[in-house]
């Protein structure tokens, strides 16, 4: 039978443990009843595999109540709202459509909206199109009061638009430039850190800064550092700094893959899922993450089970990108489940359908993925086949002085020539040692090319274990 909750508890089950944390420090309820159902929804955010019950002697008017606090608390910070309402305002002052009730508001707001505030600098630029509004139509007192912010704050706003400024010119240097001396990643990351930990400009500004500080840690897998730096970004969600649902999935999901790489799975798991919890367009990147946090752990059947769950989400998304990862993905987790025969098909299928859009996109992932699934079914010629006719050592090779540089094609195709007789023990031997050589000391690379050396271990268990003993590869 249905409980005569459930409607309120399905509610509750979709919120966040940072916007509970963010509730009970501005509650002042003066019934017990408020703060006991309160409690109780910020300890099953936080424990969603041990949920405490809501008492059903407590009048259903009350729970009414404080969903509908929850609801009106959240969308008052929420910063997605507020660009949403303020995308409207200046659609209507350039359109000349401006209403009496919305120009009302909008200058309530300037008492709200400082140079902290995180979307300052868009409402800044609406005043401006507002006071051009009212110098054309002869109304000095609102022109007055409007000049009079802009005036106040016009410092503020051309520092922030310097620092986007900034931040745009170091973007493409630190996203497509894969490897540089010390001395320009010290640059970077000291322009995006200032920038972050900077609280006296602009929320939009500062989080624009961490998510470049992200990538940057990313790419040259400082996630020591990023640990750090996710410390202090935690602290602000617990107020009403960064705060939107988006915003909140997506530094769950960061924070997933940063625990992922420091091989705290328990924590990516938790942060996996709380990732997921919220639908939105990067929905099927967050789950990818969670799926191979979850194989890692060995927990094969519930990432087969949340992947399969998420193909009507496949079939909405028209993100390439994110569509080949989840492909990859899935014949990893039908490799992962003993179902290599369908892993072969699928990804047959899919290579077949979007060959063009795979080497646009994630050849490496995909093909590192599909190439397990060979490997696992024992089709050593086919390997050989497909690594020769799309021509991937080379492309992986053109890796080789990044910091993303992984020789798993080349360790499959070396394994399946020695399977197939095209190379000897030796030869093969040399040819491990000679790939582990070639990424250095990077301690995330070696445990990723001891988890291809531990696959293919399966069928060359004596060169194999040889090769981790002489090369101490933990």
């Amino acid at each position: 039978m249905k409980s005569k909750l459930a409607a309120f508890e399905t509610f509750c089950a979709e919120l966040y443990p940072h916007e509970l944390d963010y509730l009970i420090s501005i509650q002042q309820f003066q019934k017990d009843e408020n703060l006991k159902i309160l409690n109780i929804i910020h300890f099953n955010s936080k424990n969603p595999e041990n949920r405490l019950p809501f008492d059903k002697s407590i009048d259903k008017r009350t729970y009414s109540y404080i969903k509908t606090w929850i609801q009106e608390n959240l969308e008052k910070i929420d910063v997605d709202i507020f660009y949403a309402w303020l995308s409207e305002i200046e659609k209507s002052i350039m359109n000349d459509s401006i209403q009496s009730d919305q120009e009302i508001e909008l200058l309530k707001k300037m008492d709200e909206v400082l140079p902290t505030s995180y979307y300052f600098m868009k409402f800044f630029r609406v005043l401006q199109h507002y006071r051009d509004y009212l110098i054309v139509r002869n109304r000095p007192r609102n022109y007055a009061i409007v000049s009079n912010y802009l005036d106040r704050f016009k410092t503020n706003y051309f520092n922030s638009q310097q620092l986007n400024n900034k931040m745009n010119e170091a973007a493409e240097k630190v996203i497509f430039k894969k490897i540089w001396v010390a001395e320009e990643f010290e640059t970077w990351e000291k322009l995006f850190s200032d920038i972050y930990y900077n609280d006296s400009i602009d929320g939009y500004t500062r989080y624009r800064a961490l998510v470049r500080l992200t990538i940057l840690y990313y790419t040259n897998r400082e996630f020591d550092k990023l640990r750090m730096v996710y410390q202090h970004l935690d602290i602000q969600f617990k107020r009403d700094v960064f705060y939107s649902k988006r915003i909140l999935a997506n530094y769950y999901a960061n924070r997933a893959m940063m625990h992922s790489k420091l091989n705290e799975l328990d924590e990516a798991e938790n942060y996996g899922f709380l990732s997921i919890r919220y639908r939105n367009s990067d929905y099927l990147f967050y789950l990818i993450n969670l799926c191979d946090v979850l194989l890692r752990q060995g927990k094969n059947e519930k990432a087969l089970e949340v992947m399969v769950a998420s193909f009507p989400e496949l079939k909405k998304s028209g993100n390439l990108y994110y569509r080949i990862g989840f492909v990859s993905f899935y014949v990893k987790t039908l490799v992962a489940n003993n179902q290599c025969a369908k892993a072969i098909d699928y990804a047959d299928g899919f290579l077949n359908a979007y060959k063009k859009e795979i080497f646009e996109f994630r050849w490496h992932l995909f093909f590192t993925n599909y190439i397990d699934a060979l490997f696992h079914g024992e089709k050593y010629s086919k390997i050989i086949s497909i690594v020769r006719r799309y021509k991937l050592i080379p492309k992986e090779k053109q890796m080789k002085e990044t910091p993303q540089y992984l020789p798993i094609i080349q360790l499959y195709h070396r394994a399946s020539e020695y399977m197939e007789g095209v190379i000897n023990s030796e030869g093969l031997k040399q040819a491990f040692i000679q790939h582990i050589n070639e990424i250095g000391q990077n301690r995330f690379r070696h445990k990723r090319v001891l988890e291809v050396l531990k696959t293919i271990e399966s069928n060359l268990p004596d060169i194999v274990q040889e090769v981790i003993r002489e090369n101490r590869i933990k």
